[in-house]
């Protein structure tokens, strides 16, 4: 199995530099293998023939740009195995911080949450995982994104209920008591396309990552509109944003009435999340 993680580094080094070839090429002989490093060291185990041809067409597929995420057909998220294909957006690092981020301040109480613009789930089985109490839905205008939160949900086990929801659009359905919305929606104007990676935005959803450049701000507009609607006093916002457009977003939350508003820094030092309470 060493071999074989040198023979997929050495095949991925004309695309990726090398510590990434390393890395990427580690983590698919541990998944394929169940195997952690440490063993791999040092057991002197082979794959299967089987194992061997799998890992050539993995490589093949990294080649062509397709994220390991989708060739695997699963990512990680705050400790939870998610399914994911190309109905919805790869968990990112950063929202796994807005999780914990809620789960410190409501793990001992039991939220009624609702979580917009869902995708594949991963934000919503996180915070039914790290505050079993919580009632948790998710909604999401995509059926192909709901399919996959769902069956999220019934692989983990987690209680979490996921319907189809356009928020831009739709006449609110829901009952005013919920403790918590969270919502990381669609936030990358048109224009900054040209700074992202190819793998991205030629595999990506791009109803799930790109806004219009004259309404960046148009899903965090409704969200707290709804907000407003079905927040109990006292709830709560939590969203992830574009670091571009925080003062312009904080504005808006005032204009709508909410108070305790933090914009909070991610691991990288960039205003990544807001939070904010109504009324």
């Amino acid at each position: 199995m060493k071999d074989s993680i040198r023979y997929i580094a050495n095949r991925l080094s004309s695309y990726y530099d090398a510590r990434e070839c390393n890395s990427i090429a580690r983590y698919i002989v541990e998944e394929l293998s169940g195997m952690s490093y440490t063993d791999i060291l040092v057991k002197d185990t082979k794959f299967s023939e089987v194992d061997r041809e799998n890992i050539d067409v993995i490589v093949k597929r990294l080649l062509n740009g397709e994220p390991l995420q989708y060739i695997l057909g699963y990512s990680y998220f705050c400790n939870l195995k998610i399914g994911v294909d190309n109905n919805v957006l790869i968990p990112r690092p950063e929202t796994d911080e807005l999780c914990h981020l809620i789960i410190e301040r409501y793990k001992e109480s039991a939220p009624k949450i609702l979580d917009v613009c869902s995708g594949s789930g991963c934000i919503a089985l996180a915070l039914k995982n790290g505050i079993p109490e919580a009632c948790v839905e998710g909604v999401d205008i995509s059926l192909g994104a709901i399919s996959v939160a769902r069956k999220n949900a019934e692989n983990l086990n987690l209680d979490v209920e996921f319907n189809e929801y356009d928020v831009i659009a739709d006449t609110p359905k829901f009952i005013n008591n919920y403790d918590i919305i969270v919502s990381n929606p669609p936030y990358i104007c048109q224009y900054e396309k040209e700074n992202m990676k190819s793998n991205v935005l030629d595999n990506e959803p791009h109803i799930a990552l790109f806004v219009n450049d004259d309404n960046p701000l148009i899903f965090y507009d409704k969200i707290a509109e709804l907000g407003c609607l079905i927040l109990k006093s006292g709830g709560n916002l939590f969203f992830e944003i574009n670091p571009l457009f925080y003062k312009e977003l904080t504005e808006i939350l005032k204009t709508k009435g909410y108070v305790n508003i933090e914009v909070i820094d991610d691991i990288n030092e960039r205003k990544r999340f807001i939070a904010c309470t109504k009324i």
